[in-house]
């Protein structure tokens, strides 16, 4: 019965932790994407919400399971419950190793998971998610005002119809100016006679009657793969925190916490300690 009492309150505790501090990081999230939030799909502004709370409810469950640790000793030792288990003959050992067993769940699932979740597909969900409010934003720039969007800068005297006339284009080292410009979508633009500045080292400038410009061609392929095995990385490392969090977790909170600040002081100093763990990992790579 104690056992399952342990697994069940474990469990729930870790899983609720974890899923409300990843929902803290999406509110902060959708604040810095609040002004282009209503232009995007539903269907696809809820796949990014499915992709972001699955990566980081996995990605916070150290989280978890140390506050559920801490808060289950708390309730143990609030209660009087710990005097009830020593007079049945269960040991802190006996108790630790109940509570070992949500602990080795969690810690298997973390691990078979840690080449599935990744951070980087959820910066490639957020970014495909914006590519397509991109293509809505291209398609219906107002003539007459300088508009950005990304690396993207744009200004046309005119519209008519699907085509801007006497348009300026910058983007990142080019600078485009044309008497035509279209947008035909999938990040290619298209430009009828013009000029073209580039500012690699030196200025060069070139005249053109047509000209077209693929935005995809400057994303780096290598750069991705790269990432991925960064956040790979990553994940390994969180998951082999795991172990010692809830070790000391459930040593400190049994042995050295007598007071409820105690509990919430040694916590927060283990959560912090693991997110600056994280944090040097990742300025290593």
């Amino acid at each position: 019965m104690l056992r399952a009492y342990i697994f069940y309150r474990l469990v729930k505790n870790t899983l609720l932790t974890a899923f409300i501090l990843s929902l803290i990081l999406l509110t902060l999230q959708l604040t810095r994407l609040s002004n282009v939030l209503f232009g995007i799909p539903f269907k696809d502004f809820m796949g990014f919400l499915v992709v972001w709370n699955a990566y980081y409810t996995y990605f916070f469950i150290p989280e978890g399971v140390i506050l559920s640790t801490f808060f289950l000793m708390k309730h143990f030792k609030d209660k009087k419950l710990l005097h009830v288990f020593y007079s049945f003959r269960i040991s802190d050992f006996r108790i630790f190793l109940y509570c070992s067993i949500p602990f080795l769940t969690f810690f298997l699932i973390s691990a078979l998971l840690s080449n599935t979740l990744l951070e980087e597909k959820v910066a490639f969900t957020r970014k495909n998610m914006l590519f397509k409010l991109q293509e809505k934003f291209f398609s219906e720039v107002p003539a007459g005002t300088f508009v950005s969007f990304g690396a993207v800068v744009l200004h046309a005297e005119k519209r008519e119809g699907n085509t801007l006339k006497e348009a300026f284009f910058k983007f990142g080292d080019i600078t485009v100016l044309s008497e035509y410009l279209k947008y035909k979508g999938n990040g290619v633009f298209e430009f009828r006679r013009g000029t073209v500045i580039t500012e690699e080292e030196n200025y060069f400038v070139v005249k053109f009657n047509e000209y077209t410009l693929n935005l995809k061609q400057f994303q780096k392929k290598k750069l991705r793969e790269k990432r991925l095995k960064e956040s790979k990385v990553v994940n390994y490392v969180n998951v082999a925190t795991l172990p010692l969090f809830f070790f000391l977790s459930f040593t400190v909170a049994l042995k050295f916490c007598h007071g409820g600040l105690s509990y919430y002081a040694f916590a927060s100093l283990f959560i912090v300690v693991h997110q600056l763990i994280i944090f040097v990992v990742k300025l290593m790579l």
